[in-house]
């Protein structure tokens, strides 16, 4: 059972405000022709049934969403020792760690990581 709403004309662009990469990439988004959710982790807290329901979209672990190591993000040690739960807290207390936005239409779901990321889902 999905708790996610997938509707074909809608895309759900998911973010974190310290991230100034997802910031331009939501510039980007305001402009398709779809209805536009737009979720700042900053601000709004996720369920943690819709983060492992993004990640099984995506087929990666909930470590693999996260950036722990990038330059922007909050230092956090021994990661490697983490398990789901840890992750779901980290997360929510912690989201700077969302470096790339992750962007849901229908029954896909995308990590952008580049600029052609976000210009293959504008053109679908």
């Amino acid at each position: 059972m999905t708790v996610l709403a997938k509707h074909k004309r809608q895309l759900l662009f998911i973010y974190s405000c310290e991230s100034s990469f997802s910031k331009e990439m939501l510039a980007y988004a305001s402009a398709v022709d779809k209805k536009l959710q737009i979720i700042n982790i900053c601000k709004e807290k996720i369920s943690d049934t819709i983060w492992l329901e993004i990640a099984a979209m995506l087929n990666v672990t909930l470590g693999e969403l996260f950036s722990p190591k990038h330059s922007n993000a909050e230092n956090v040690g021994g990661v490697t020792s983490f398990d789901e739960t840890d992750w779901l807290k980290l997360i929510n207390s912690k989201p700077s760690l969302l470096q790339v936005p992750i962007v849901v239409n229908a029954d896909k779901a995308l990590r952008i990581k580049e600029k052609t990321d976000m210009m293959n889902v504008l053109d679908n």
